[in-house]
C-alpha cells in the first residue's frame, strides 16, 4: 500500500497525521484524545478498528471509503463519528485542525468480549463516516472519564464500558448481525457469594472485569449484565463503593497515614482517593477520621 499511512494506537511512535495527547491501554482497548492537523487528503489504514468522535469546531470531511469508489463530503461537528474497520484504507481529507477522541479495539478483545453474544461471529462492520447515536456518546462520556481517571478501578470502568460500546456498534453497524439473546436474572446465589468473596479479597488490586467473569464463569458480556441485574449498579461502581467502605474502616482503626490507606486500597494518590471519598461521602478522609475516630 505505497502512499498509505498507518496508524496503530497500540505504538508508542508519532504518526505524522496526528498527536496522542492523553492515552490509556488495557486489555487490548486503547482510549486516545489526538490533536490533528488540517489535511487536504490521505490514504490512511488503522492497525486495529477503530472510532473516532470529533470534539472540535465543525468542518467539512471529504473521503473515500475502503467499499466505495466515491469520494463524498459530510459536514461534521462535535458528537459526529466515524468507523474505521482494521487494515483498510480509506483516503480522508479535513478542512481544519481539529481534534478527536478515539477509542481503538484489538480484534483480541472484540472476540473475548462480545463474540459470545453473536455465537462466536462478530458481525462485519464497514468504514462509516459522520454518524450520530445518543447511545454511544454516552458510553463515549464515559470513556472520556476512564482517561483522566488513573485508579485501579477506572481501569475496570474501561473493561466494562469498552464492551458495552463495542456490543453497541457491532449490533447496530454490523452487517447481518442478530440482536444478542436478552439476560434475564442475576448471578444466582452461589455465584453472588463467589463473586463478592473474590472483590472483597482484591480490593486492593486491579480486578478486571475478565478476571470477575471468569470467577463467574461466565463471558465478560453475560456477566456484567447479570452483575447489575444482581446487585443494581455495574462492577465498577460496586468496588468503588467497598473500597470506600474499607477506607472508612481504616480511617477509624488503623494509624496509618491517609497516602498509605490510599495507595492501599488501589487509589493513585492521597489527592486521587480523597476526591473519590468526598463525591461519595460529602467530606474528606481528614474530616472523616477527625470528626468520627
Amino acid at each position: 500500500m505505497a502512499g498509505t499511512t498507518l496508524v496503530d494506537f497500540t505504538s508508542e511512535i508519532a504518526s505524522p497525521v496526528l498527536s496522542v495527547t492523553r492515552r490509556i491501554a488495557r486489555n487490548g482497548i486503547v482510549v486516545s484524545r489526538c490533536d490533528i492537523p488540517i489535511n487536504p487528503g490521505t490514504q490512511i489504514v488503522t492497525a486495529q478498528f477503530a472510532l473516532f468522535m470529533h470534539e472540535s469546531e465543525p468542518l467539512d470531511l471529504i473521503c473515500r471509503l475502503p467499499e466505495s469508489r466515491r469520494t463524498e463530503k459530510y459536514p461534521v461537528a462535535a458528537g459526529h463519528f466515524h468507523l474505521s474497520p482494521a487494515d483498510r484504507a480509506a483516503h480522508v481529507g479535513w478542512t481544519a485542525d481539529k481534534q478527536s477522541f478515539v477509542i481503538a479495539m484489538e480484534n483480541s478483545f472484540i472476540e473475548r468480549t462480545i463474540g459470545n453474544a453473536f455465537d462466536g461471529r462478530v458481525p462485519e462492520i464497514r468504514g462509516r463516516a459522520a454518524l450520530r447515536d445518543p447511545a454511544v456518546e454516552e458510553l463515549i462520556a464515559c470513556l472520556r472519564r476512564s482517561l483522566t481517571d488513573d485508579s485501579r478501578c477506572g481501569g475496570l470502568c474501561l473493561d466494562l464500558v469498552g464492551t458495552s460500546l463495542a456490543l453497541r456498534l457491532f449490533e447496530t453497524y454490523g452487517e447481518n448481525s442478530k440482536p444478542p439473546p436478552s439476560i434475564r436474572g442475576g448471578l444466582g446465589a452461589s455465584r453472588r457469594r463467589r463473586i463478592v468473596d473474590f472483590i472483597e479479597a482484591h480490593l486492593d488490586e486491579d480486578i478486571g472485569l475478565a478476571a470477575l467473569a471468569a470467577e463467574a464463569g461466565l463471558s465478560p458480556h453475560h456477566f456484567g449484565k447479570a452483575f447489575k441485574a444482581t446487585f443494581g449498579k455495574p462492577p465498577c461502581r460496586y468496588i468503588t463503593e467497598r473500597r470506600i467502605q474499607k477506607a472508612k474502616e481504616m480511617l477509624l482503626t488503623d494509624r496509618a497515614s491517609i497516602t498509605d490507606i490510599a495507595l492501599a486500597l488501589g487509589f493513585s494518590s492521597h489527592s486521587h482517593f480523597t476526591d473519590v471519598f468526598r463525591k461519595m461521602t460529602g467530606t474528606t478522609p481528614s474530616l472523616f477520621r477527625r470528626n468520627c475516630a
